[in-house]
Protein backbone atom coordinates (compact mmCIF):
# COMPACT_ATOMS: atom_id res chain seq x y z
CA UNK A 1 0.00 0.00 0.00
CA UNK A 2 1.44 3.35 -1.00
CA UNK A 3 2.34 6.09 1.42
CA UNK A 4 -0.28 8.38 -0.09
CA UNK A 5 -3.00 5.78 0.45
CA UNK A 6 -1.86 5.23 4.05
CA UNK A 7 -2.01 8.96 4.72
CA UNK A 8 -5.54 9.12 3.30
CA UNK A 9 -6.67 6.25 5.53
CA UNK A 10 -5.01 7.83 8.57
CA UNK A 11 -6.71 11.14 7.87
CA UNK A 12 -10.09 9.45 7.47
CA UNK A 13 -9.63 7.51 10.72
CA UNK A 14 -8.58 10.65 12.58
CA UNK A 15 -11.62 12.52 11.27
CA UNK A 16 -13.98 9.73 12.29
CA UNK A 17 -12.39 9.55 15.75
CA UNK A 18 -12.73 13.32 16.22
CA UNK A 19 -16.37 13.24 15.20
CA UNK A 20 -17.04 10.31 17.51
CA UNK A 21 -15.50 12.10 20.46
CA UNK A 22 -17.36 15.31 19.64
CA UNK A 23 -20.73 13.62 19.36
CA UNK A 24 -20.07 11.88 22.66
CA UNK A 25 -19.64 15.21 24.43
CA UNK A 26 -22.79 16.35 26.20
CA UNK A 27 -24.73 18.93 24.21
CA UNK A 28 -22.38 19.00 21.20
CA UNK A 29 -24.39 19.16 17.97
CA UNK A 30 -27.54 18.78 20.11
CA UNK A 31 -29.99 21.66 20.44
CA UNK A 32 -31.03 22.25 24.08
CA UNK A 33 -34.65 21.40 24.90
CA UNK A 34 -37.08 24.07 26.01
CA UNK A 35 -38.41 23.12 29.45
CA UNK A 36 -40.43 26.18 30.50
CA UNK A 37 -41.33 29.69 29.50
CA UNK A 38 -42.36 32.84 31.31
CA UNK A 39 -44.32 35.81 29.99
CA UNK A 40 -44.06 39.42 31.08
CA UNK A 41 -44.49 42.09 32.06
CA UNK A 42 -47.65 41.12 33.93
CA UNK A 43 -50.12 43.37 35.71
CA UNK A 44 -49.31 46.40 33.57
CA UNK A 45 -51.84 49.10 32.69
CA UNK A 46 -51.88 50.76 29.28
CA UNK A 47 -53.94 53.64 27.97
CA UNK A 48 -56.39 53.56 25.09
CA UNK A 49 -54.57 53.11 21.78
CA UNK A 50 -51.23 52.54 23.51
CA UNK A 51 -48.94 49.55 23.02
CA UNK A 52 -47.06 47.19 25.31
CA UNK A 53 -44.42 44.72 24.15
CA UNK A 54 -44.78 41.34 25.80
CA UNK A 55 -41.70 39.16 26.16
CA UNK A 56 -41.48 35.37 26.37
CA UNK A 57 -38.36 34.00 28.04
CA UNK A 58 -37.53 30.34 27.57
CA UNK A 59 -35.57 28.16 29.98
CA UNK A 60 -33.72 25.18 28.49
CA UNK A 61 -32.56 21.85 29.90
CA UNK A 62 -28.94 23.02 29.92
CA UNK A 63 -29.84 25.86 32.29
CA UNK A 64 -29.66 28.64 29.72
CA UNK A 65 -32.39 31.19 29.03
CA UNK A 66 -33.30 33.02 25.85
CA UNK A 67 -35.78 35.53 24.48
CA UNK A 68 -38.18 33.41 22.42
CA UNK A 69 -40.83 36.07 21.84
CA UNK A 70 -40.71 35.65 18.07
CA UNK A 71 -40.86 31.85 18.34
CA UNK A 72 -44.19 31.82 20.21
CA UNK A 73 -47.79 31.97 19.08
CA UNK A 74 -49.54 34.78 20.95
CA UNK A 75 -53.23 35.27 21.75
CA UNK A 76 -55.48 37.48 23.87
CA UNK A 77 -58.80 36.63 25.51
CA UNK A 78 -60.17 40.16 25.14
CA UNK A 79 -60.63 42.34 22.06
CA UNK A 80 -59.76 45.39 24.15
CA UNK A 81 -56.12 44.24 24.13
CA UNK A 82 -55.36 42.32 20.92
CA UNK A 83 -51.84 40.98 20.53
CA UNK A 84 -49.74 40.26 17.43
CA UNK A 85 -49.69 36.51 16.82
CA UNK A 86 -45.95 36.38 16.25
CA UNK A 87 -44.75 39.72 17.65
CA UNK A 88 -46.23 39.71 21.16
CA UNK A 89 -47.08 43.39 20.78
CA UNK A 90 -50.29 44.37 22.59
CA UNK A 91 -52.21 47.30 21.09
CA UNK A 92 -55.02 48.60 23.26
CA UNK A 93 -58.35 49.46 21.65
CA UNK A 94 -59.07 53.15 21.16
CA UNK A 95 -62.46 52.81 22.90
CA UNK A 96 -63.79 50.31 25.45
CA UNK A 97 -67.31 49.96 26.77
CA UNK A 98 -66.75 49.27 30.48
CA UNK A 99 -63.33 50.40 31.64
CA UNK A 100 -61.05 49.18 32.96
CA UNK A 101 -60.70 45.89 31.07
CA UNK A 102 -58.21 43.17 31.96
CA UNK A 103 -57.00 40.78 29.26
CA UNK A 104 -55.03 37.58 29.63
CA UNK A 105 -52.19 37.33 27.12
CA UNK A 106 -50.97 33.79 26.31
CA UNK A 107 -47.74 32.67 24.65
CA UNK A 108 -47.45 29.11 23.29
CA UNK A 109 -44.36 27.28 22.12
CA UNK A 110 -44.99 23.64 21.29
CA UNK A 111 -46.63 22.05 24.31
CA UNK A 112 -45.53 24.81 26.68
CA UNK A 113 -47.48 27.96 27.47
CA UNK A 114 -47.75 30.74 30.01
CA UNK A 115 -49.82 33.88 30.55
CA UNK A 116 -49.67 37.47 31.76
CA UNK A 117 -52.40 40.04 32.38
CA UNK A 118 -52.75 43.52 30.90
CA UNK A 119 -55.29 46.14 32.01
CA UNK A 120 -56.57 48.69 29.50
CA UNK A 121 -57.57 51.96 31.13
CA UNK A 122 -58.73 55.28 29.81
CA UNK A 123 -57.48 58.37 31.62
CA UNK A 124 -58.66 58.23 35.24
CA UNK A 125 -59.29 61.74 36.53
CA UNK A 126 -60.54 60.90 40.00
CA UNK A 127 -61.20 58.05 42.42
CA UNK A 128 -63.43 58.47 45.45
CA UNK A 129 -63.58 55.81 48.17
CA UNK A 130 -66.28 55.72 50.83
CA UNK A 131 -67.26 53.59 53.80
CA UNK A 132 -70.45 53.67 55.92
CA UNK A 133 -68.54 54.81 59.04
CA UNK A 134 -65.01 55.76 59.95
CA UNK A 135 -65.51 54.72 63.57
CA UNK A 136 -64.85 51.01 63.65
CA UNK A 137 -65.50 48.15 66.04
CA UNK A 138 -62.88 45.49 66.58
CA UNK A 139 -63.64 42.03 65.14
CA UNK A 140 -66.14 43.60 62.72
CA UNK A 141 -66.37 43.66 58.95
CA UNK A 142 -65.93 46.96 57.15
CA UNK A 143 -66.92 47.61 53.55
CA UNK A 144 -65.52 50.14 51.10
CA UNK A 145 -66.70 51.42 47.73
CA UNK A 146 -64.48 52.97 45.07
CA UNK A 147 -65.93 55.09 42.26
CA UNK A 148 -63.72 56.10 39.36
CA UNK A 149 -64.19 58.95 36.90
CA UNK A 150 -62.88 58.16 33.42
CA UNK A 151 -62.34 60.19 30.27
CA UNK A 152 -64.31 58.34 27.58
CA UNK A 153 -65.01 59.52 24.03
CA UNK A 154 -64.24 63.11 24.89
CA UNK A 155 -66.49 63.12 27.95
CA UNK A 156 -66.38 61.63 31.44
CA UNK A 157 -67.99 58.54 32.86
CA UNK A 158 -68.25 57.28 36.44
CA UNK A 159 -68.01 53.62 37.29
CA UNK A 160 -67.82 51.38 40.35
CA UNK A 161 -64.22 50.16 40.42
CA UNK A 162 -64.25 48.59 43.89
CA UNK A 163 -63.07 45.25 42.51
CA UNK A 164 -60.44 46.79 40.25
CA UNK A 165 -58.46 49.16 42.48
CA UNK A 166 -55.39 48.29 44.50
CA UNK A 167 -56.07 49.02 48.16
CA UNK A 168 -53.44 50.53 50.47
CA UNK A 169 -53.61 50.31 54.28
CA UNK A 170 -51.21 52.31 56.44
CA UNK A 171 -51.64 50.19 59.59
CA UNK A 172 -52.18 46.50 58.85
CA UNK A 173 -52.49 45.83 62.59
CA UNK A 174 -55.98 47.32 62.28
CA UNK A 175 -57.06 45.87 58.92
CA UNK A 176 -54.66 43.39 57.36
CA UNK A 177 -56.08 43.43 53.85
CA UNK A 178 -59.04 44.50 51.71
CA UNK A 179 -60.44 42.25 49.01
CA UNK A 180 -63.39 43.19 46.87
CA UNK A 181 -63.92 46.21 49.08
CA UNK A 182 -64.26 44.13 52.25
CA UNK A 183 -61.87 44.07 55.21
CA UNK A 184 -61.96 42.78 58.78
CA UNK A 185 -61.05 44.86 61.83
CA UNK A 186 -58.68 42.78 63.91
CA UNK A 187 -58.94 42.04 67.63
CA UNK A 188 -57.28 44.14 70.35
CA UNK A 189 -57.29 47.25 68.19
CA UNK A 190 -59.33 49.71 70.30
CA UNK A 191 -57.62 53.07 70.22
CA UNK A 192 -55.71 52.33 67.03
CA UNK A 193 -56.24 54.03 63.68
CA UNK A 194 -55.32 53.52 60.04
CA UNK A 195 -55.66 55.24 56.71
CA UNK A 196 -57.00 53.59 53.57
CA UNK A 197 -56.62 54.65 49.94
CA UNK A 198 -56.97 53.05 46.52
CA UNK A 199 -55.06 53.27 43.24
CA UNK A 200 -56.06 52.52 39.67
CA UNK A 201 -54.25 53.26 36.42
CA UNK A 202 -51.77 55.49 38.19
CA UNK A 203 -54.40 57.61 39.96
CA UNK A 204 -54.76 57.55 43.75
CA UNK A 205 -58.00 58.16 45.62
CA UNK A 206 -58.82 60.34 48.59
CA UNK A 207 -57.55 59.05 51.95
CA UNK A 208 -59.91 57.75 54.62
CA UNK A 209 -58.83 57.88 58.26
CA UNK A 210 -60.42 55.11 60.31
CA UNK A 211 -60.46 54.83 64.11
CA UNK A 212 -61.27 51.76 66.19
CA UNK A 213 -63.46 53.13 68.97
CA UNK A 214 -64.88 49.98 70.56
Amino acid sequence: MGIKRKLQLLLAFTTLLTLSLAIGCTGFFVNPTLTSLTVGPSGQSIGLGKTLQMVATGTFNDGTTSNITGKCLWSSDNAAAPVGQTSGLVTAATTIANPPVTATITAVNGTLSNTATVTVCPVVTNIIITTPTTNLTQNSTVTFKATGTFVVNGGTSQQDVTNDVTWSISNTAVISSISGGVGTVLANTVGLSTTVSATLCGTTSNILTLNVTQ
